[in-house]
């Protein structure tokens, strides 16, 4: 109303001669008359067009900036006497998801003639929601113009389609595969230790500890995460020792006189009754292989392998070997007192075993793969040095992989 009020003291000081001449009662009535003309004749702001993003625009920014057109036309005789009530226009924008929801976001201000206006967003709007907006214009004389109601909506987040693993349970070595779908973004990736990953595909790794994995994707509108977890068992079980077991003998009289599976330490064991010519040996073998039956067994990321034993009172000593696919033989050696008549863990750590000279296998430049470990053993040499030789048995059980956490001190 402030300009209202300065064009009417305007108008009335224009007149102020016939004020002079004429009594308050005809000066009040010149006063409404001024009013009433300048109202009558000062035209209103034009109607804002031309928006910016244009009617029914898609996948716009969180913060854009909206224009359009405005302004209003000028009257010269009001400017002539500084009148003009076009001489500054506001400009509400109006904002919301509906009609009914519709708000005032921002104001901004300008002049005579059509012109080029801005209002800049600065609350982020919400992601893949269809906005509508409006602009209403007011001169000095509260005379408005509006818009029609726009339309856009604004650019959706990125959708995670799939993200899933394998197996959720896995035994310490063995490998998940990770595969993932995404659509409507600008990047993704998987964490921990895979990095950035093309918006589909997969991946096997072979995690050493329960991990969750995490899939983050991107695009302008912001960011989706999803997330698999895997639990990993410390102890990778390679065999239970219930049986399916072969003997093998050195070839020179030393006998396996029986292979049976007992009871062992939870479920079943495999036993072997045996006869030694003095320095010689018999043990038992069996072909390992990834689960499902092919390939070789992968003891990357184990530490060492660990097993129940008993046996009779011979002073005899066990060894245990493993074979990989170049067919490298590599053993661990223990002494005659290792086999006890009570079930006994023992365990060894592959910086323990060494190359053994076994049917040719030299141990020149031999380095065991452990990755790719193909037959493991169990031998049983005579120790007691007697000139007849020695007899017993030996039973073993659940033939594992460990893996030490940090800081755990090797054995």
């Amino acid at each position: 109303m402030t300009d209202l009020f300065e064009a009417s003291m305007t108008a009335a000081e224009r007149v102020d001669g016939f004020l002079k001449r004429s009594g308050p009662k005809a000066a009040f009535l010149a006063l409404l008359a001024a009013v009433l003309l300048i109202y009558a004749f000062a035209p209103g702001p034009y109607e804002p067009e031309m928006p910016c993003p244009t009617d029914n625009t898609s996948s716009i920014g969180l913060a854009p900036p909206l224009w359009w057109i405005g302004g209003a036309p000028r009257t010269p005789v009001l400017s002539s006497m500084g009148l003009d009530p076009n001489s500054r226009i506001r400009y509400d924008v109006l904002l919301g998801v509906s009609d009914e929801d519709m708000r005032v976001v921002g104001t901004t201000s300008g002049g005579r003639g059509k012109e080029n206006l801005h209002l800049n967003i600065t609350t982020p709007l919400e992601p893949g929601t269809v906005y509508r907006w409006q602009v209403v214009a007011e001169n000095g004389l509260k005379k408005r113009s509006e818009s029609e109601v726009w339309t856009f909506s604004t650019r959706a987040l990125p959708e995670i389609e799939r993200f899933e693993v394998d197996r959720s349970v896995v035994d310490l070595g063995e490998s998940v595969t990770l595969s993932w779908s995404v659509i409507n973004a600008r990047e993704a990736e998987i964490g921990p230790g895979v990095g950035e990953v093309p918006l589909k595909g997969e991946v096997s790794l072979a995690p050493q500890d329960n991990v969750t994995f995490t899939l983050t994707v991107r695009n302008f509108a912001g960011m989706e995460r999803a997330s698999v977890d895997v639990a990993v068992s410390q102890h990778l079980v390679i065999d239970s020792m219930a049986g399916g077991w072969s003997t093998r003998e050195d070839g020179k009289g030393s006998h396996v006189q029986d292979i049976r599976s007992v009871a062992g330490v939870e479920e079943n064991a495999t036993r072997i009754s045996y006869d030694l010519i003095l320095g010689g040996w018999v043990g038992i073998t069996k072909t390992l292989s990834r689960r499902g039956g092919s390939g070789s067994l992968n003891l990357a990321g184990t530490d060492g392998l660990s097993f129940f034993c008993r046996g009779s009172e011979s002073a005899n000593a066990l060894e245990i070997w493993l074979r990989d696919a170049n067919g490298t033989i590599y053993g661990r050696f223990w002494g005659g007192g290792a086999i006890s008549q009570d079930w006994t863990g023992l365990e060894a750590g592959y910086e323990e075993f060494g190359c053994i000279e076994v049917e040719g296998t030299g141990c020149k430049d031999a380095t065991l793969d452990i990755g790719n470990v193909t037959a493991v053993y169990f031998i049983v040499a005579d120790r007691e040095s007697q000139e007849f030789g020695s007899s017993g048995w030996i039973a073993i059980d659940d033939l594992e992989a460990f893996h030490r956490q940090d800081g755990e001190a090797e054995g």
